[in-house]
């Protein structure tokens, strides 16, 4: 499980390498740039990809998307020199809590991979190929 975590820390990383070169489009090739820009979001569907393995797929998408904005409106603040009004600012905390809250209602697996199933959801005759 720890492995799929690093994957989804890989791939936001990727995601927002890639994201915060377009500020560089305007200067030099944009081809280049473009180029660059669109490997390293390829890299970052293939580790969300891997993640999405072990990780429930709206957990990690919703992970990926949030701590991504945060850290590229963090780029944007302290390298770009771009300024967030109070309201941007609450909006990115409540993005925040929204994921810490998505996170902590997500059923983990049981170490056997089967995953914990609520009673009532699942019976002998669907889980042996019968029908519903």
């Amino acid at each position: 499980m720890l492995q799929a975590w690093i994957f989804l820390l890989l791939a936001i990383c990727c995601e927002v390498f890639g994201v915060s070169v377009m500020n560089y489009s305007e200067e030099g090739s944009k081809i280049i740039t473009y180029g660059f820009m669109f490997v390293m979001l390829g890299i970052s569907y293939y580790f969300m990809s891997l993640a999405i393995c072990r990780i429930n797929v709206g957990t990690a998408y919703a992970i990926w998307e949030v701590v991504g904005l945060s850290l590229i409106a963090v780029i944007s603040i302290f390298i770009f020199g771009n300024h967030l009004n109070t309201q941007e600012y609450i909006g990115l905390a409540l993005a925040l809590v929204g994921i810490i809250l998505v996170n902590l209602g997500e059923e983990h697996l049981d170490t056997d991979g089967v995953g914990d199933l609520k009673k009532g959801n699942l019976d002998m005759e669907t889980s042996k190929g019968g029908h519903l």
